[in-house]
């Protein structure tokens, strides 16, 4: 059995503030990605099928990505199907280093957004998506980094959540 990554963060700001953040490319921006790493915006279409082409730059190098959004329900749910792209948005494999032969094309990113006693929570799951069994096991084998790099990517959401209030 292949594993799924399930993160569970809260957040003090209100489920509008904290699902509004996932919403624009503007706030995006400020806070997805890796640590070290600046967002820049190619396209950005938030309604279902449509597309949020973006490239991580960092000093060392750059990732392009794009998310194909699925299911939007306002504030409570946001899927999208993850994966790296060219700079003319076409889906791509990872790199091979640091992600490995096998990384999965695309993922699946589910996000859900629920208010618990005037906080928000989040609980995300993700996993590959018409992939193979190699696929499958290397991203369960790669559970503990991710949650290492979404810690990374949620700690900046906090920092932003705070200075817009």
């Amino acid at each position: 059995m292949f594993k799924q990554l399930h993160i569970t963060r809260y957040f003090p700001q209100p489920i509008e503030i904290v699902y509004n953040a996932f919403t624009t490319s503007e706030s995006l921006q400020k806070w997805w990605g890796p640590e070290g790493f600046e967002l820049e915006t190619r396209k950005f279409e938030f309604h279902p099928e449509g597309v949020f082409h973006f490239v991580l730059k960092s000093d060392a190098f750059d990732m392009w990505a794009k998310w194909v959004f699925n299911n939007i329900r306002e504030p409570h749910k946001l899927s999208v199907i993850n994966s790296f792209s060219n700079e003319l948005g076409e889906t791509i494999k990872a790199p091979v280093i640091p992600f490995g032969e096998d990384w999965p094309i695309e993922m699946v990113l589910d996000l859900e957004f629920y208010e618990e006693d005037g906080k928000t929570r989040i609980d995300m799951v993700s996993f590959p998506h018409n992939a193979s069994d190699a696929s499958k096991k290397l991203f369960s084998d790669s559970i503990s980094q991710m949650e290492e790099g979404f810690k990374g990517t949620f700690d900046q959401l906090e920092a932003y959540l705070m200075k817009i209030g």
